[in-house]
């Protein structure tokens, strides 16, 4: 994975012309390296920490993130409550192992101890846009359908799946074998671990209602307290949604 969320489009403009900041401390490197400098980027949504030595990227990474950021936001037309705290590292290898080394790296770096943060490699680039995408929603996820609400906890990972616009082979599968079957459940039915069939039903509520319609159905999640007073957002009956729901997968995977 590219990128880790720790706590846990169009054109932009980036203000990728903002002074550095050096954090004034040398500290070990990440897992018992040689110490180094970090610093920090502010842009307009993020503050972005690397160590010294990489701030040569921080121009793309900042307008990485920053488009991550309007296309997150815009889709869901909801605006984070602070800054998210970025930190760079080189490669997936030196990403935290576990959460006490997550830890370490967050009081390394100066970033703020109390904070969520989004922990990214920058090699392999390959998919590094999208997994700014997935892990940015969770944060999003956080804000707009917290778990304390009431909403279920498949949304919180089935919203990133669906934001990124990317599935797995063995997702793919899994769907695909549910619809040559006609095993396809009923959103009620839906497991706490079903993202996958959480991506699809999201998938499903944006091509059938478009994205206000998915606003519109995550502020049901937060405020309801059953499936089906949810799914009444849209002024049918849960079992008409449910058909709908079942006839769109049907005819998307079972191809």
């Amino acid at each position: 994975m590219l990128a880790v969320a720790v706590g846990m489009i169009g054109q932009v403009s980036v203000s990728v012309q903002t002074p550095y900041v050096l954090i004034n401390h040398a500290v070990a490197g990440n897992h018992g390296g040689s110490p180094a400098l970090w610093i920090v980027r502010a842009t307009d949504h993020f503050d972005i920490y690397c160590q010294r030595h990489h701030e040569r990227a921080l121009d793309d990474i900042a307008r990485e993130a920053e488009r991550a950021y309007a296309r997150v936001s815009f889709d869901l037309r909801h605006d984070l409550a602070r800054k998210m705290p970025l930190i760079l590292f080189r490669t997936e290898r030196e990403l935290p192992r576990d959460r006490r080394e997550a830890s370490e790296i967050v009081r390394a770096s100066g970033a703020a101890p109390d904070r969520d943060h989004l922990l990214l490699a920058l090699e392999p680039s390959d998919g590094r846009a999208t997994a700014l995408v997935h892990e940015l929603t969770h944060q999003f996820a956080f804000e707009i359908i917290p778990l304390s609400t009431g909403a279920p906890t498949w949304a919180q990972e089935a919203l990133p799946d669906h934001e990124a616009g990317t599935w797995n082979s063995s997702d793919l599968v899994t769907l695909r074998e549910a619809a040559a079957i006609g095993a396809i459940p009923a959103v009620e039915k839906f497991a706490d671990s079903d993202r996958l069939w959480g991506h699809a039903l999201l998938d499903f509520v944006v091509a059938e209602y478009g994205r206000e319609g998915l606003r519109r159905y995550l502020t049901a999640l937060r405020n309801t307290s059953s499936p089906a007073d949810s799914r009444a957002t849209f002024g049918i009956t849960a079992s008409d949604f449910d058909r709908a729901f079942q006839t769109y997968v049907s005819t998307r995977f079972n191809r």
